[in-house]
């Protein structure tokens, strides 16, 4: 799997245009087969992680580099260091040198180059619209200039990253990862093979094809091992250590995660540390070790204030350097226009220099409300922007902090559970489920990107996975059938608490000596009626008049008149209007 073909001489065109580009690619090449040792080594240090030492090597190379072409490479390469080092300031920094170094070569393989970077640069920021861009203008490239098989696959997989983390298209992600593993595999591109088969194991992933997704893991594992790949290692120890957790592999999952977090600190992996450490959390949360999960709990909290600090910092500063820039460029070109004016007023005689003071005059009056108005107005918009940022920052840890202190409830509940008995105990699994439901809203309002609405299908499944235990303890059969219907957020807590109920009162009250015991449960939408029906065949309360309080409480605050019959066991019904608009 390791191996990989050399690249093949093109094969001629009889098209002069094809001809033409055939040539201009193979000059890049030519030049650039001597991207030379320098360039080579420097890479080197970067996939071992030597990132310190990286950016010396190519400080001390930008000084003796021996064309712009070279010099380019070398201010990607300082780029890609800060980068990893999550230095976003200084990577920004030298980005900007290169793209000015590029202008002037004119050269578009430098410029596809260096789009496709920029990309995976904003990518690593979650900023997906910019990286986005990025491609797009990579993509009108490559429809006008042949491009160096090494540069296209690397945009591939960008491309194949792109559809998994922000178009969630996994069909998009497969074709585009399967070409970039091709051109990697045929020019010998060693990272260029590991992220494209990277995002091939996260479509096994996406598709629930846990083994297949494991064993393409461990071979990438193996593979950076063996090549000194050691920001890649981490980046497949991430997606090893989280399919082992979605397919039930916690013993497994631990031990690896472990592993990998040793491996982070040993090569400084911050970010990695913060994943390790959560997914460790959450393996011992899984394997019922609650001391363990808090313990890490904490650590990770403290990894995370810490992260969202330094990029909270390096924000503001960016902001506050770009916004300074802006202002003085303005002013040179206010003082420039002042110069001309006045020079073309001295070379004017008596008459025209009259006519050309008050012209002055009144272009001087024009350009200063210009200019106030367009001050105002970026200092405006960039309050403005600011303020946005800040809320996205703030609303990001909000939800970092709302989850974090959510599945801590539920731990602490769950801990006081395993001590209790009788009544006690059945009272805190009925907290223990409501905090539960309210939990899976947030982690379903956290994922979706509008936040107005919920998959009702996928949130109350989640609901009922919750019971799961429980209905086994208890033997009752569960029939659950609801439809994919997208209801208001607002309104899908108190369903999820409504149904929670029903689900506790029939455990609790409804069936006394059955060997069958069953609970129905269907929801459906029909020409934008909601139907919610739920029953069980209880024969506890059989003909009685029941009007449960707390159902009733949540059903007043879903404004909906309820049906409840006890002929045949307990039945609760509703319709109700619904609109998403």
């Amino acid at each position: 799997m390791y191996c990989f073909q050399r690249l093949e001489k093109r094969s001629k065109k009889h098209n002069m245009k094809y001809l033409l580009h055939g040539l201009t690619l193979l000059l890049f090449q030519v030049s650039f087969s001597q991207k030379d040792t320098i360039i080579d080594f420097g890479e080197k240090l970067i996939n071992e992680n030597r990132l310190t030492e990286a950016i010396s090597y190519y400080n001390k190379s930008l000084i003796q580099s021996k064309n712009d072409e070279q010099q380019i490479y070398l201010l990607l390469g300082l780029a890609e260091a800060y980068k990893l080092k999550l230095d976003y300031d200084e990577a920004s920094v030298y980005f900007l040198k290169s793209y000015d170094l590029i202008k002037q070569t004119k050269n578009p393989q430098l410029e596809f180059l260096y789009r496709v970077k920029m990309a995976e640069f904003f990518r690593k920021r979650t900023l997906f619209l910019d990286a986005n861009e990025q491609l797009i203008k990579a993509e009108k490239l490559l429809k006008l200039h042949p491009i160096d098989d090494t540069n296209l696959a690397n945009f591939y997989s960008r491309k194949a990253a792109l559809f998994t983390e922000y178009f969630f298209k996994v069909d998009s992600t497969f074709f585009y990862a399967n070409k970039a593993l091709e051109l990697s595999k045929k020019v010998g591109d060693k990272q260029g093979y590991f992220y494209a088969s990277l995002e091939i194991s996260g479509v096994y992933e996406e598709k629930k094809e846990y083994d297949k997704a494991v064993e393409f893991l461990e071979e990438l594992l193996d593979y950076a091992k063996e090549n000194r790949l050691i920001q890649e290692q981490a980046d497949a120890y991430i997606n090893y250590t989280r399919v082992l957790f979605k397919s039930n592999q916690f013993e497994k999952g631990l031990k690896e995660c472990e592993e990998a977090l040793d491996f982070a600190k040993i090569n400084d992996l911050f970010y990695g540390e913060i994943l390790f450490t959560d997914n460790i959390r959450n393996f011992y949360d899984k394997l019922g070790n609650i001391d363990k999960a808090y313990e890490y709990l904490e650590i990770r909290l403290k990894l995370t204030d810490k992260y969202y600090q330094i990029e909270h910092g390096k924000f503001l500063f960016e902001l506050e350097e770009k916004y300074k820039l802006t202002e003085k460029e303005n002013q040179i070109k206010i003082n420039n226009l002042k110069i001309v004016n006045q020079n073309k007023a001295l070379a004017s005689n008596k008459i025209k220099l009259y006519v050309s003071l008050v012209f002055i005059l009144i272009a001087t009056v024009l350009v200063f409300f210009i200019a106030h108005v367009l001050k105002r107005t970026k200092i405006n918009n960039r309050k403005l922007e600011l303020l946005s940022q800040e809320n996205e920052f703030l609303l990001s840890e909000a939800n970092h902090r709302i989850n974090n202190n959510l599945q801590l409830v539920i731990i602490l509940i769950a801990d006081q559970l395993k001590k209790s008995i009788g009544s006690e105990n059945f009272q805190l699994k009925n907290i223990l489920t409501k905090v539960e439901t309210i939990s899976t809203l947030h982690k379903h309002l956290y994922r979706n990107k509008d936040k107005k609405i919920i998959d009702a299908s996928k949130y109350l499944s989640d609901v009922k996975v919750s019971f799961f235990d429980t209905f086994n303890d208890n033997n009752i059969h569960i029939s659950f059938k609801v439809a994919p219907v997208d209801i208001p957020s607002d309104f899908a807590m108190y369903l999820g608490l409504l149904l929670t109920e029903l689900f506790i009162n029939s455990i609790k009250h409804a069936f006394v000596k059955q060997d069958f015991k069953e609970i129905t449960f269907d929801l459906y939408e029909k020409d934008n009626i909601l139907y919610f029906n739920y029953s069980d065949n209880g024969d506890a309360i059989l003909n009685a008049k029941i009007k449960p309080k707390l159902i009733d409480k949540l059903c007043r605050q879903l404004k909906i008149k309820y049906h409840i019959e006890t002929e045949n066991g307990f039945s609760f019904s509703f319709i109700k209007p619904i609109s998403n608009d």
